[in-house]
């Protein structure tokens, strides 16, 4: 008698599967890295390149034993896309590879092996038609003369949305590993690689300036709204820290992740930051509150003696370049030529956005304007505010969609937050989420966290782990009615 194989699929666990399938998952790894380098000239980079690769290949068999490491694994290897460089690099390709397989597994063992209801709420059906919309959205690509590659490059940073099914389904189903915490390790882990790197490159920056106003004006604005997130919830877990040990190493973090965000040199994403702890400021109970203010006023202190000691003589003309830029917001939106010329690519886009309202463009679609910066026509797809640029790209109807994911994630992560119990990993998952969502959705007034692989990551894995907290309370207080919120 044959066996009936789907039948047989079906039976196993996700942890069974896994395991009969990793094996094979690394070996179609292994030949798509041995396809992308064999056009490659076999110099003795190559030979160390592809050696090392081996060697990762058998390591990710071995993590991949356990699914949870696996996860942890594919999130922090995400730093090799938090340098913004032109064109593809082969770092990004090698990833591209590892995510995308990773997830084309896991929609793929879900959906069609288990059939597993992954759509458990109307956030998550507004994610996963979002998702489906953008990528059936490429067809327009060519229709409007639109560039195939970029548009490529632009669906990739989307698709990292995707993150958050499998985020959120291992931390409701393997509750009992408390997946959570090693997920934010490995984003904290992410933003501490970012946060280090950024400084070095800003003092490097300072020590080859050749003028004081190059000192005054230098800034990294890299990867800036994932120091945004890393700061919000380490803020959040330093509140209700209980030991000695836990609080000095959180509020270490704390002083490294702000020194990012204020090297950034962007207001938005400065105001963006202080709405935030605003926001954790009035979700934690009244006691916690006076902790919020003496953290925000030992933060500030701690960059600014950490500042005299690691830029030295540069720290006075670091420091009054920094208060400049802080004053200067009164008037940026007349004065501020940057800031003024993103009020012009609106208009521009926003003409289009009228033309077409219901479909959109479509991704790697671009528009031209009048850029006052470089006094001349400038050709972009990127529109420097979040919300005109996914009407342009995707018109009201995706617009609607990712809307309501995002709207619909904090409102179930403030309910989390106020339902679970004071302290518990729910509730302060929970009230980072609230925190960042609400700081992401202002700083998205003068950038696009839709655009970028970084922001896009960091909203899914956040989202995701705030949905499984949700679900985790509510089945703790209604332990037989099914979520349906």
């Amino acid at each position: 008698m044959m066996t009936d194989l789907p039948a047989a699929l079906r039976r196993l666990e996700p942890e069974q599967l896994w395991k009969r399938s990793h094996i094979v998952l690394a070996g179609v790894l292994g030949l798509g890295i041995a396809v992308v380098l064999a056009g490659a000239v076999l110099s003795v980079t190559a030979q160390l390149i592809i050696a090392a690769l081996l060697v990762g290949i058998f390591a990710v068999t071995v993590i991949a034993r356990n699914e949870v490491a696996l996860l942890c694994t594919v999130v922090l290897g995400f730093v090799a896309l938090v340098r913004y460089e032109e064109g593809f690099q082969v770092e990004e390709v090698l990833y591209g590879l590892v995510y995308l397989s990773y997830l084309g597994y896991w929609y793929v063992s879900r959906l069609f092996v288990y059939r597993d209801n992954i759509l458990k709420t109307k956030t998550d059906w507004a994610l996963l038609l979002f998702l489906v919309y953008i990528t059936l959205s490429l067809v327009l690509t060519p229709l409007q003369d639109g560039d195939l590659t970029m548009a490529a490059s632009e669906w990739i940073s989307l698709s990292m949305l995707a993150f958050y099914f499998p985020i959120k389904e291992i931390c409701i189903r393997r509750r009992d590993r408390i997946p959570q915490k090693p997920i934010l390790l490995s984003l904290g882990a992410i933003g501490m690689f970012i946060a280090v790197r950024n400084v070095l490159d800003y003092r490097r920056g300072l020590s080859e300036a050749d003028y004081l106003w190059q000192i005054a004006m230098g800034r990294v604005v890299m990867n800036e709204h994932v120091l945004l997130m890393a700061g919000l919830v380490t803020l959040v877990f330093l509140v209700y820290a209980r030991r000695k040990l836990s609080r000095i190493s959180l509020l270490f973090l704390f002083v490294v992740f702000s020194t990012g965000v204020v090297i950034g040199q962007s207001r938005a994403v400065w105001i963006s930051f202080a709405l935030g702890m605003a926001v954790i400021f009035v979700l934690v109970e009244r006691k916690q509150r006076l902790q919020v203010t003496t953290i925000a006023i030992l933060g500030l202190a701690s960059i600014l003696i950490a500042g005299f000691l690691f830029f030295d003589n540069f720290f006075t003309v670091v420091l009054a370049g920094l208060v400049d830029r802080l004053f200067s917001l009164g008037d940026a939106a007349t004065q501020d030529l940057s800031l003024v010329n993103r009020f012009v690519e609106m208009g521009a886009a926003w003409e289009h956005i009228r033309q077409n309202p219901v479909v959109g463009y479509g991704l790697g679609v671009p528009y031209s304007y009048y850029s006052l910066v470089y006094e001349a026509n400038r050709v972009s797809t990127y529109v420097h505010n979040a919300y005109f640029g996914v009407l342009y790209r995707h018109g009201l109807i995706g617009f609607g969609l990712i809307f309501f994911f995002y709207v619909g994630t904090i409102w179930t992560a403030f309910r989390t937050s106020k339902k679970a119990s004071s302290g518990s990993l729910d509730m302060m998952i929970a009230t980072a989420a609230v925190a960042f969502l609400i700081a992401e959705a202002l700083a998205a007034n003068a950038a696009n966290p839709f655009a970028t692989a970084d922001t896009t990551f960091i909203i899914a894995a956040i989202s995701g782990l705030a949905a499984a907290s949700h679900q985790h309370v509510s089945r703790s207080a209604h332990p037989h009615r099914p979520i349906e919120d």
